[in-house]
């Protein structure tokens, strides 16, 4: 599973198992439905949990993403912290066909030292 939290000036995504595309699609789905979302950054929190998302179902993750992502968002980032080798590659592809059809910067990053930095927050303030 995952729990959202409101932390600061984001909002933290903060997975709590392993996961599939299926999982993604209701994160997507519940994240981008609270009223903070257009005009608050995120961070994905996955850490070392690994995925079970084959290639064929990037498209519909990706669509997923893109069909509830508000176009009229003050949002300018978000950032997915993944340590795992496998799960990073995929993520990485995921990614790189999200950056085409949304308004928002989305980056992939080992640490969430760096996903802070980037996003100009405190890293103590998700830890």
């Amino acid at each position: 599973m995952y729990a959202i939290e409101k932390n600061g000036d984001h909002l933290l995504v903060r997975f709590k198992q392993n996961f599939n595309a299926l999982l993604i699609q209701s994160i997507i789905h519940h994240l981008t439905r609270l009223n903070e979302y257009p005009h608050t950054n995120d961070i994905w929190l996955i850490g070392d949990f690994r995925s079970d998302i084959r290639l064929g179902e990037l498209e519909a993750m990706v669509k997923e993403f893109n069909c509830h992502c508000p176009h009229d968002a003050t949002r300018t980032k978000t950032a997915i912290v993944a340590t795992q080798g496998l799960t990073q590659a995929i993520l990485e592809l995921w990614v790189k066909a999200i950056k085409k059809r949304v308004a928002f910067d989305i980056c992939i990053f080992e640490t969430l030292e760096d996903a802070c930095e980037w996003m100009d927050i405190e890293y103590t303030m998700v830890a």
